[in-house]
């Protein structure tokens, strides 16, 4: 049987805080906490018990200001508060710690301080409307004096030839000691949302608040919240005076006032007086001197419950926040451009997507008519092939001449629309447009018929017959853009001038690039081409004039 037993204690009376202690046996005690209390199996702690169950080394109890922070040791059972197990808890006066069979009430030591009845103003009960905060606006014009109580904390560690007092030692210390425990619990964060509740969840581990909001600013000079924290059963209506907000937004520095209620700062905030607000700070977020959001912070229960110090605390808090918020806006960007990059990457070009990314291209999201030149390369005979090819190497046959494709629109900045069966569609303008795009998908026309003969070399080499493939190129106006359903959507290129090219390279026979005559006029000099008859095509009343494209013309001083 767990035998609890502490320091020979009963006999203090203690002033201020304490525990008192019941234990299995029967017997109490009272134990005063000092700065730093230890509670474990072992004789050398503050708080000795005596209890099987309980590890040697088990708790710590540490004063805060006014605060006092229990934290386990990584213990063998657990410490658990009210019933429930904690790793580091605020205490509040009346919560019992439960540390194996023992039991150890926290006790102020003062006179409970009655919350002051709310004076009009929007209520809430718990399991009833949902917690809304309200920003409310003053008609008076922000006091002169408000600044008074402004702090400009500085954030940088000063070098140690420049410490000469104890009190700098301190506050340098407990910036490290800030700076430390939010990186512990706040940098694995990834989103702006979860790291919004986390730096709540830090500011009420150091400070004394009741209530905790932040807010961000909205384009039209109002303020909106996005997070908010309660300390205790369900989170009432938050009303925020907007003369606190306006005044940090304006100085980007905190406001502090240690009794909101008679403070003649706030005598006309209605926000105020009518939730009984005791204590207040604000401070602002800044990342790179922008002000990302401020962070709020009352408490109800007593007046006086913050101090400079804990302005300096929350100052250290908000510096540290800011940057994990630009640090995760960032990474979101990044996760955002990877999408991007990997969508854009299966119909543009490495270069012309980074460009797209960088926004040093047409808007992608606005459909819009525009002058396009459209190629197609289709396989002939595709069908009699596959018939006399096993599935598996008419798949591995597609695969590497869709890449050998690829590869030529690329190199020639195109866009790879899609792969239809056993044909490639490209496109060459938007979103990257050059002046020369129907000399490019001339070009590149070519250099897929001469790599087709490269793939077919190989081929008869393994064995396999050869394939031959038709191309046909066409400019003029078509209807570009983002288009498709909500679940499934790409960038392509619809109208009359797609459908011709289509049919164009239903014109071309194996080993042939047929273009309309617009792309063959506005490639200019440098091709040699031939004339074919006027040709009626499905879908044009006119029959269209085409040529057939030889290859690139050869010049005297190439001759």
């Amino acid at each position: 049987m767990s035998q609890g037993s502490t320091q020979s204690a009963k006999s203090l009376n203690p002033r201020g805080p304490h525990l008192k202690g019941r234990f299995p046996d029967g017997t109490t005690g009272e134990f005063p906490l000092g700065d730093l209390t230890t509670l474990g199996r072992h004789p050398s702690n503050t708080v000795r018990l005596v209890d099987r169950e309980v590890s040697k080394e088990h708790a710590t109890i540490e004063r805060m200001g006014r605060d006092f922070i229990l934290r386990d040791l990584g213990s063998s059972n657990g410490t658990f508060v009210n019933g429930r197990r904690v790793a580091e808890l605020r205490l509040r006066d009346g919560d019992e710690i439960s540390l194996g069979t023992s039991k150890l009430v926290f006790h102020t030591g003062e006179p409970a301080v009655a919350s002051a009845p709310p004076v009009g103003g929007p209520s809430a009960s718990p399991g009833r409307a949902a917690p809304r905060v309200t920003v409310v606006a003053q008609s008076h014009s922000i006091p002169a004096f408000l600044a008074q109580m402004d702090q400009q904390v500085p954030q940088n560690f000063r070098p140690a030839e420049q410490i000469q007092e104890l009190a700098t030692l301190k506050r340098e210390y407990e910036k490290l000691r800030i700076a430390y425990e939010f990186h512990r619990q706040v940098s694995q964060q990834g989103k702006q949302g979860d790291l919004f509740e986390q730096i709540l969840s830090v500011a009420f581990q150091l400070l004394a608040a009741d209530h905790g909001v932040i807010l961000k600013p909205g384009t039209d000079g109002q303020f909106n919240a996005v997070a908010m924290k309660h300390r205790q059963g369900s989170p009432p209506n938050v009303m925020v005076s907007d003369t606190v907000l306006q005044k940090v937004a304006e100085t980007k520095k905190g406001v502090l006032t240690a009794d909101a209620i008679i403070d003649e700062r706030f005598s006309s905030s209605e926000s105020i007086v009518a939730q009984g607000i005791r204590s207040a700070m604000a401070v602002p977020l800044l990342a790179k001197g922008k002000l990302e959001a401020v962070l709020f912070l009352d408490s109800r229960q007593q007046t006086n419950a913050f101090s400079e110090k804990d302005l300096t605390i929350l100052s250290g808090i908000a510096a540290q926040a800011a940057i994990a918020l630009e640090n995760a806006a960032l990474g979101e960007q990044i996760q955002a451009e990877a999408i991007t990059r990997a969508e854009l990457s299966r119909f543009l070009s490495r270069a012309v997507a980074e460009a797209v990314i960088r926004g040093e291209t047409e808007d992608l999201r606005q459909s819009r008519l525009a002058e396009v030149t459209c190629l197609f390369a289709d396989i002939r005979g595709f069908t009699t092939l596959s018939e006399n090819e096993s599935p598996q190497e008419v798949v591995s046959m597609l695969n590497e001449f869709f890449t050998l494709m690829a590869g030529v629109v690329f190199r020639h900045e195109g866009n790879l629309d899609k792969f239809i069966g056993d044909c490639v569609m490209a496109v060459w303008g938007p979103p990257s447009p050059h002046a020369d795009d129907p000399a490019r998908a001339l070009r590149a026309a070519l250099e897929m018929q001469d790599a087709v003969e490269v793939l077919n070399g190989s081929r008869m080499a393994a064995g396999k017959p050869p394939i031959e493939v038709g191309i046909g190129v066409n400019t003029g106006q078509a209807v570009v853009g983002y288009m498709g359903s909500t679940e499934r959507h790409e960038f392509t290129a619809i109208g009359d001038t797609v459908n011709t090219a289509s049919r164009l390279c239903g014109l071309a026979k194996g080993g042939e690039v047929v273009a309309n005559q617009s792309t063959v006029q506005k490639a200019g000099t440098g091709f040699e081409v031939e004339p074919l008859p006027v040709t009626q095509v499905k879908g044009k009343e006119k029959g269209v004039q085409a040529f057939r494209v030889l290859g690139l013309e050869i010049t005297n001083s190439q001759r």
